[in-house]
């Protein structure tokens, strides 16, 4: 009878082991202590412990798991200090297009990832969408020996998709610092204009960035940080015409924008479990 009993509290706790953990909790089975209350004088330490370490695994090795590997959800804000780099040739004039345009532009957006757990802090591997404020300046045209035409520089509509790598330490319970980057795309519509010549269209391409911050664990689940980026697209050519669109070529508009970027951001790991899930 004794074995027959042992038999079924064997079964049961391999059943719980395989039920999910909330769902073994919330039924009480994993405080029944069956084989303690039916034969806990003749049954084997062997088999108590065989039943403790399913039991155990149900309720701590699922979670440790979920700890090593978290999803999160991060919200982006920050100030860009922009840098257009001008190139290329105006033939209209056979000058060099020279100078640069800078301007202070909002930035916004978000990224997805997963959070690893490493030895003192996260290894955390993600995708960022970010969009950029309008720039606006000045760069040179006819130039010999100073500048007598201006090109009138609009970068709108100023976008980067990236693969960012991040490595998080702790230097506290709560506060840690990291260091990483990520390569991607970027592009921007671009519209110069010197009155004799100007360019209308979209340029982009490769991008990349590098980066550093510091971070704040406010719960379990949410962190903020406050980083620097320093973002980089590569050069890009923007036909020139003379007269206007439709006129005859007039050489090209070379493009470069770089900024370095100052970015608040909310970092919400497992934003779709349940608030009780700790």
């Amino acid at each position: 009878m004794q074995k027959l009993l042992r038999g079924i509290v064997l079964a049961v706790s391999a059943t719980v082991a395989a039920l999910p953990c909330g769902l073994a909790d919330e039924v009480g089975l994993n405080e029944i202590g069956l084989d303690e209350q039916l034969f806990a004088s003749d049954a084997s330490d062997a088999d108590s412990d065989a039943c403790e370490d399913q039991v155990a695994g149900c309720c701590g090795g699922l979670d440790a798991d979920h700890q090593a590997r978290r999803f999160y959800i991060t919200g982006i804000i920050g100030a860009s200090f922009g840098t257009l780099q001008s190139g290329g040739i105006n033939t209209e004039g056979n000058f060099p297009n020279t100078g640069r345009a800078t301007d202070s532009l909002l930035t916004a957006g978000g990224a997805i990832g997963t959070a690893f757990d490493r030895d003192n802090g996260l290894l955390r591997l993600e995708v960022e969408g970010r969009g950029r404020d309008a720039l606006q300046g000045s760069t040179n045209s006819f130039e010999p020996p100073s500048p007598t035409y201006f090109y009138s520089v609009r970068a709108s509509d100023g976008w980067s998709v990236m693969a960012n790598a991040w490595r998080d330490w702790y230097l506290t319970e709560r506060l840690g610092f990291y260091g990483g980057g990520g390569i991607g795309a970027g592009g921007y519509r671009l519209s110069v204009d010197d009155s004799v010549v100007s360019g209308y269209g979209h340029v982009g391409g490769f991008a990349w960035q590098a980066g550093t911050g510091t971070t704040y664990r406010i719960t379990n689940r949410t962190t903020i940080d406050l980083g620097y980026r320093f973002f980089d697209t590569v050069s890009d050519s923007l036909p020139l015409t003379l007269g206007g669109p439709g006129g005859p070529p007039a050489g090209s508009y070379v493009s470069n924008f770089y900024a370095s970027e100052l970015l608040l951001s909310v970092r919400i790991y497992e934003p779709f479990r349940s608030p009780t899930v700790r």
